[in-house]
């Protein structure tokens, strides 16, 4: 059975004729017939009764009908969208990121974005890291970008990696932290710290705390890289995140990392509905950003 098949089915049941179904198919009424004819022959069913100039779909036909009706609306929206990605008039794209995700690799694809979809209307909220996964859930965006350890839960999303990175500890020069070698978190807790959240590998690390602890690992909590940054070069505070936050800072002797026992992996992933995947745009969004991602990654404004 092919589309052709599909579309001649659909129209002799809205014209309730092959004669009407062939006008508007722009083809002869024996050209239809035939095609129908063969087709039943094929299935061993029967589609349509016919009595004189009308024809009644049979329970086959009816169901063939149906189905097909949905299918050719999924053909034709396929179509549209292909054609659209072709010119670059694909209506939105509606992007959510985290406290990151906004620095990398938002930026650099929005460039790529600029290039390749020059009319692309593209809308882009930022969220907490948790927050990025209930706008993709509640439908609030097409595509996040986001931590690994936040989209956990989520496991019917579709995910595509765009980098990975680690997790670091950083503070002002002459901080007290930077004299320790291989700090744990007894040590380290002793002083506040400032960070977007608290990851679970983090929680994990710190292991059972005390209520002083407990309040310094959530001392200054900001979905604000730039807030969390000056927090740390402004007090002891030690700022925590991941490693290409810090990078200008670091290179400039601004901040420095503190050594400690951390091993928390970072990894930014794309993710989306399985509904939206059937999108070539979001597709396209995921190749675009990995794309830029091969790029040498520009230095963050510090």
């Amino acid at each position: 059975m092919e589309l052709r098949h599909l579309e001649q089915i659909l129209e002799i049941c809205r014209a309730g004729g092959f004669s009407g179904a062939a006008r508007r198919l722009e083809i002869s009424q024996p050209t239809l017939s035939k095609s129908i004819a063969r087709l039943e022959t094929q299935l061993s069913v029967k589609l349509f009764e016919r009595n004189g100039g009308a024809a009644r779909p049979t329970a086959y036909g009816a169901f063939v009908a149906q189905r097909a009706e949905a299918l050719l609306q999924g053909v034709a929206a396929l179509s549209r969208d292909l054609e659209q990605l072709a010119r670059g008039e694909e209506g939105r794209i509606r992007i959510a990121v985290g406290p990151a995700s906004r620095l990398r690799p938002l930026p650099q694809l929005l460039r790529h974005v600029a290039v390749r979809f020059p009319r692309l209307h593209v809308e882009t909220i930022q969220e907490t890291g948790p927050g990025v996964m209930t706008a993709l859930q509640d439908g609030r965006v097409d595509i996040a970008f986001g931590y690994s350890e936040h989209a956990a839960r989520y496991g019917e999303l579709i995910r595509k990696k765009m980098f990975e990175d680690q997790i670091v500890l950083v503070a002002r020069p002459g901080h007290p932290a930077l004299a320790l070698a291989d700090a744990g978190p007894r040590e380290l807790l002793a002083w506040p710290m400032a960070l977007p959240s608290v990851l679970p590998g983090v929680e994990l690390w710190a292991g059972e705390m005390t209520r002083g602890e407990t309040e310094n690992l959530r001392a200054f909590v900001s979905d604000d890289y730039a807030l969390i940054i000056q927090r740390a070069l402004d007090t002891d505070t030690i700022a925590m995140g991941a490693s290409f936050l810090f990078e200008p800072h670091l290179r400039d002797g601004r901040l420095a990392q503190v050594r400690s026992t951390l091993a928390v992996p970072y990894a930014c992933w794309m993710l989306t509905t399985a509904e939206r995947w059937r999108s070539p745009l979001v597709k396209a969004m995921a190749e675009l950003s990995r794309a830029a991602m091969r790029e040498a990654p520009p230095a963050l404004a510090g």
